[in-house]
């Protein structure tokens, strides 16, 4: 196994045994790993490392019996590519909404994320992309992931403007609600897991550095998320409340066609959506 980097957490046990864990949740997890390469966080005897490739190869992981063997050797964290084996297009969506750890302190705080998440799924819907999955992020956030069709993949340049373009229309949409205006600051939406990292973190997989789950967010519900949902001891106790990450459908969309006038275009669409659409209710 090639080791790229020495990774330090901010909790070093793992508080559950991971075999178990990933045998639980595995089925869960392979709609969004099957066929993509893989890389995994390993963590053994305190010594925390990212894997990208056995022997010069891929990882592939296939069924939940590849989970449990890369997790009796220390797999902890998995992260997939947002493109599949063998294309060059990307098929993965995801954004990124971060937030300063004090967010997580407060009731103001989690409306903040509430909204904030939910103007960037909002503006997903604007363009056409209405099935997507909202999960925290392990650590400072949450992501927002969509899928394309099989045909309907496109290049990174393409997919990265179109993210753009629904982020910068979600910024100025959430300056409307001037009542989190002071909150707003702490909360950054982005586009760096897809336009630099190309992996996202596998939904459910236990985050290498807090040890908490990525755990979906049931009907985007989240001011009602609480981290400790997100111990992976209470996750794995019953994994029935994220059953509906099966069932997320691949969305059809033309992309390229979205994209076939200026930016500022699509961009005032996408805000107009976003503020006739974006509620605080569940």
């Amino acid at each position: 196994m090639k080791r790229v980097r020495r990774l330090i957490p901010v909790v070093k046990r793992v508080p559950v045994d991971p075999v178990k864990y990933y045998e639980a949740m595995g089925e869960l997890m392979l709609s969004l790993m099957t066929g993509r390469s893989v890389q995994v966080i390993m963590q053994q005897s305190g010594n925390v490392r990212l894997v990208k490739s056995i022997e010069g190869k891929p990882i592939m992981i296939n069924s939940v019996n590849d989970l449990r063997l890369f997790a009796a050797q220390g797999g902890l964290d998995f992260m997939a590519s947002v493109r599949p084996i063998g294309s060059d297009k990307v098929d993965v969506l995801v954004a990124d909404v971060k937030v300063k750890q004090t967010m997580f302190n407060t009731p103001e705080g989690y409306l903040a994320m509430h909204l904030a998440s939910n103007a960037v799924r909002v503006g997903f819907e604007a363009v056409g992309i209405g099935n997507v999955l909202m999960y925290f992020d392990g650590m400072n956030g949450f992501k927002v992931l969509a899928r394309l069709t099989g045909d309907k993949g496109v290049e990174l340049k393409d997919a990265t403007r179109l993210l753009g373009i629904i982020i910068d229309a979600a910024q100025r949409a959430l300056k409307r609600f001037s009542r989190f205006s002071g909150l707003m600051g702490d909360v950054t939406l982005g586009i760096n897991t897809l336009s630099k990292v190309k992996v996202f973190r596998v939904p459910l997989s236990i985050h290498w550095s807090t040890k908490l789950s990525a755990i979906p967010v049931p009907r985007f519900c989240v001011k009602n998320f609480s981290l400790m949902d997100a111990e992976p001891i209470r996750v794995m106790g019953d994994p029935s409340p994220y059953s509906f990450i099966t069932s997320v459908k691949v969305n059809s969309v033309d992309i390229n066609s979205l994209l076939a006038n200026e930016d500022y275009v699509l961009t005032y669409r996408v805000k107009a959506h976003i503020l006739s659409n974006l509620r605080l209710e569940c």
